[in-house]
């Protein structure tokens, strides 16, 4: 009994600890809007400015650039808002982002930097990244980097462990695959950039943490949603059973660590670290 009592309060505990790193989380940032007061109108100026800088990814991208911008609004609309207008906020940076990444918008052609890296095994990465997830990590970022909610020293052990949990079920199931180029590097800072960016923010701060302030109490539930969506629409209904696991996994250890830790660039870093592991070790892409 005393034992139970015992993992009750450190459970107890732990989720007093989430609650009061949310309260901080909620707090409007620099670049938001305040609702009302003498800092409202300076405040819209300085949204309106890093809007206007952001439209600039439409140059190079097309109307996927647009997606930048769209995303900073919707970010920042989150933070300063509350009931059904928090809501449709949520919903909307949902949407831009799905349908930027999905490459919906015209514009959304994959931009090849360097040529591809291939072997006689057939691996095949490409230095190249998709235009929408580019512009969704743009406005990302403008966000996040006035926001905060840096990496904290007590967080990389859990990192480091959601770093592992992926890559040796990918060992286990696929054996090792070792290689190592200069393209392979590039393609890697693309996927830090790019691909970790944006895909994080979408299925951490935007589903998972929306979906955690929709039904609180049901955390677990929402972690299970969120990584059946990120398991799908990373594999399909055609990949092979040790595929599936291997990406379930990875997505399952990512809400994890995000319940835990409740911090953006953590989930950042692990999902940076496993593309890492399985651009090197790993088949890449994995077997069908």
């Amino acid at each position: 009994m005393p034992e139970s009592g015992s993992a009750l309060s450190q459970i107890r505990l732990m989720d007093e600890r989430r609650m009061a790193v949310e309260q901080i989380q909620d707090r409007p940032t620099q670049l938001c809007v305040a609702v009302s007061g003498p800092g409202h109108r300076r405040g819209v100026h300085q949204l309106a400015g890093a809007a206007l800088l952001l439209s600039a990814c439409a140059i190079p991208f097309g109307w996927v650039g647009l997606a930048a911008p769209l995303v900073l609004l919707f970010l920042c609309a989150i933070e300063v808002t509350s009931g059904w207008r928090r809501g449709l906020a949520y919903l909307g940076a949902a949407v831009v982002m799905l349908l930027a990444a999905l490459g919906v918008v015209p514009g959304s052609e994959r931009i090849e930097l360097l040529p591809a890296y291939t072997d006689a095994s057939g691996n095949l990465i490409s230095a190249g990244f998709n235009p929408g997830k580019a512009a969704i990590a743009t406005g990302v970022l403008a966000f996040m980097l006035r926001r905060g909610n840096w990496l904290c020293g007590t967080d990389l052990r859990h990192v480091l462990l959601a770093i592992v949990i992926p890559s040796l079920c990918g060992l286990a199931l696929f054996g090792l695959s070792p290689k190592f180029a200069a393209v392979i590097l590039a393609a890697l800072l693309i996927n830090f950039l790019v691909v970790a960016i944006s895909e994080e923010a979408f299925f951490r701060w935007i589903l998972q943490r929306g979906g955690e302030r929709l039904l609180p109490a049901a955390h677990w539930l929402i972690a299970l949603l969120v990584t059946a969506l990120f398991t799908f629409l990373h594999t399909g209904w055609a990949a092979s059973a040790p595929a599936l696991i291997v990406v379930a996994v990875a997505g399952l250890t990512y809400a994890c660590l995000w319940w835990r830790t409740r911090n953006f660039w953590a989930c950042v870093l692990a999902h940076g670290g496993i593309n890492g592991v399985h651009m090197f070790l790993l088949p890449y892409p994995l077997p069908a």
